[in-house]
């Protein structure tokens, strides 16, 4: 059940396929999103989320991978008190969401984006690394 982990309410199932340790491996450029679309601080997480499930489609050959930022939103229920964060944001070192990051297909940062990020300024950094 997608909402054991993500928050958000339209999950794409591509974005819970693998793991960002088989997206990285994978040989194929891919898309790292850490967010919480119903819990997010600043407002922009489910937009920038809304974007992602818009590119996707036109880039087939890209591993696009959601990471949420709480380990239990399914045991959330509204009380962010209950929340317990992913440790997977301390392994990337991030202090507050949303984060994209464009990896090429060595598994290579190629971009990143703190916030907001719109349609051309992710569709740019993908086509850097989709050859």
């Amino acid at each position: 059940d997608l909402a054991e982990i993500t928050t958000d309410p339209n999950p794409d199932p591509r974005f819970y396929e693998m793991s960002i340790a088989d997206a990285v491996t994978s040989g194929r450029p891919s898309v790292i999103f850490f967010a919480t679309p119903a819990f997010c601080q600043t407002a922009i997480c489910g937009p920038t989320m809304d974007f992602m499930k818009e590119i996707a489609p036109s880039f087939p050959n890209v591993n696009f991978v959601h990471v949420e930022v709480w380990d239990n939103p399914h045991e959330i229920d509204g009380d962010l008190s209950r929340g317990k964060l992913s440790p997977t944001l301390d392994e990337w070192g991030l202090v507050t969401e949303p984060w994209t990051f464009i990896l090429d297909g060595e598994g290579l940062v190629s971009a990143k984006f703190e916030g907001f990020a719109t349609t051309e300024e992710l569709e740019g950094a993908l086509a850097a690394v989709v050859e």
